[in-house]
Parts: C-alpha cells; structure tokens; sequence
C-alpha cells in the first residue's frame, strides 16, 4: 500500500486592535518531496518560520537552505524566524 503524506495547511485569524492578521500556515514537515512546491507556500507572505529539529544536524544544514531559497525568490521584505524544535531533547542534541 502507497501512503502518501501532504504537506499541512491551516488559517488562524487574529485580532490586534483594530485590525485583523490572517495567518496561512504550510507545514510540509521538512520534506524534500515539497521543494518544489515552495514559491506557492511563501508567494505573498510577510513572514516565514523556519523550523528545524535540534537533535538532528541534517535539519540544521536544511534550514540554512531554506533561508537562502527565500532571500533568492521570496517576496524581497520577506521577515524570517527561525525555531529550533524538539528542545526538550537537548541532551542528544
């Protein structure tokens, strides 16, 4: 059986003062299959989490590809943060 694994998508909407924020978020998980999909994820955004996991050093070099894939062919005031997740496990960082 072919499982086939879609990159998440949810919107979440928040009031600040007088304004309301939308918020499109993609989570693809990290996965390469998604790549090539990126330009319609961040097409438009203001802002990109980057998220990568802390105990694998693999997810770090990946992060730094992300980073520049949206400085090359993101929206040009693009503002990036990045998290390092899972760190609660930072003894086998």
């Amino acid at each position: 059986m072919l499982l086939l694994k879609w990159a998440s998508f949810m919107t979440k909407t928040v009031p600040c003062g007088n304004e309301l924020h939308k918020f499109l978020i993609w989570d693809t998980a990290g996965q390469e299959r998604f790549h090539s999909l990126a330009p319609m994820y961040y097409r438009g955004s203001a802002a990109a989490v980057i998220v990568y996991d802390i105990t694998k050093q693999d997810s770090f070099y990946t992060l730094k590809k992300w980073v520049k894939e949206l400085k090359e062919h993101g929206p040009e005031n693009i503002v990036m943060a990045i998290a390092g997740n899972k760190c609660d496990l930072s003894d086998i960082r």
